[in-house]
C-alpha cells in the first residue's frame, strides 16, 4: 500500500477535482507494459502524476483501460477509478468518468504520461482559472520546434479561439509556436454543459476534448490559456526516446 501525501492546501482540496487520463494504448512505446507504468526516475509515470495531484486534492478520478487494471491495486485507496472501454479519444475518456464527476467543483484534466507535471503547475492553472473568471483554461507553452503538438489559435488581439490538432492544421497554423499541453481546468458546471457536444462526431474518429474550446467560444464563454514558465515540464511521453528525455530533465531540474 502506498501512503497518500499530506495535503498542503485545504483550499484546493475543498473545491477541486482532478481527472487523470491513463487509458491510452501507448503503441509507440513498442512495449507490452502500459505506457503510464514505464518508469521515470525510478517511479512509474502514473505514480508521479498521481502523487503530485494528491498534493492538490484527494478528490481524484483515474481513467484506466483493461490493460492497466492489474497495476492499480496499489492505488485503490488513493483515488476513484473509471474504466474507459474501447478508447476513442480524450473527450471519450472524460465521459467515461461521468458518474464520478462533481460538477460543483473546478475540474482539472491531466494525463498519466506527463510525469514532470508539478503540483505548483496544477495550482497555477487553477489560480489562473479563478483569477480570470474563465470558463475553461488550457496549459500552453511556447516551443521553437513544436512538432506534433496541437496549436493554440488566437485572433488578431490575442483572444483564444480554438485548438487545432497537428494533423488537422493548415500550413500557416503549423507555423504557430504556441502549443497545447492538453492539460485543462474547467469552472464548475462547464463540463456538464459542453462535454456532450464534444462527443458528437464520426464514430471512426477520435473525440477530442480540445473541441470544447471552440464550443465554449461560440457560446460566449471565456476561454483562456495559461503559459507555462517551463515548457520542459509539460511534455507528454509517447516513445522510449521521450522517456529518456524526461529522465534527463527530471535529473537536471532536481524534481
Amino acid at each position: 500500500m502506498i501512503n497518500s501525501p499530506i495535503l498542503k492546501n485545504s483550499e484546493y482540496n475543498l473545491d477541486v477535482q482532478i481527472i487523470i487520463l491513463a487509458a491510452g494504448h501507448g503503441s509507440r512505446m513498442e512495449s507490452e507494459l502500459p505506457k503510464v507504468m514505464h518508469q521515470v526516475g525510478g517511479k512509474p509515470m502514473l505514480e508521479r502524476v498521481l502523487y503530485n495531484a494528491l498534493e492538490v486534492t484527494d478528490d481524484i478520478i483515474l481513467v484506466y483501460s483493461e490493460k492497466l487494471l492489474k497495476f492499480l491495486e496499489q492505488y485503490k485507496e488513493l483515488c476513484k477509478f473509471a474504466l474507459q472501454e474501447n478508447p476513442q479519444g480524450t473527450a471519450h475518456a472524460v465521459a467515461a468518468a461521468n458518474s464520478e464527476l462533481n460538477h460543483d467543483k473546478v475540474i482539472v484534466v491531466i494525463y498519466g504520461d506527463n510525469p514532470l507535471i508539478t503540483t505548483s503547475i496544477i495550482k497555477d492553472l487553477i489560480d489562473h482559472l479563478k483569477k480570470t473568471k474563465s470558463s475553461v483554461v488550457t496549459l500552453a507553452f511556447n516551443r521553437e520546434n513544436p512538432g506534433q503538438y496541437g496549436r493554440i489559435v488566437t485572433d488578431s488581439v490575442g483572444n483564444f479561439l480554438r485548438i487545432v490538432e497537428f494533423k488537422d492544421a493548415l500550413e500557416t497554423e503549423k507555423r504557430i509556436q504556441l502549443c497545447n499541453s492538453g492539460i485543462m481546468a474547467f469552472a464548475p458546471g462547464i463540463l456538464k454543459k459542453y462535454l456532450p457536444d464534444c462527443l458528437i462526431g464520426d464514430s471512426n474518429k477520435e473525440l477530442y476534448l480540445t473541441k470544447i474550446i471552440d464550443i465554449c467560444v461560440k457560446n460566449k464563454e471565456l476561454a483562456t490559456y495559461h503559459l507555462s514558465k517551463n515548457s520542459d515540464l509539460v511534455i507528454g511521453v509517447n516513445t522510449k526516446e521521450e522517456l529518456e528525455q524526461a529522465a534527463i530533465i527530471l535529473q537536471n531540474q532536481n524534481l
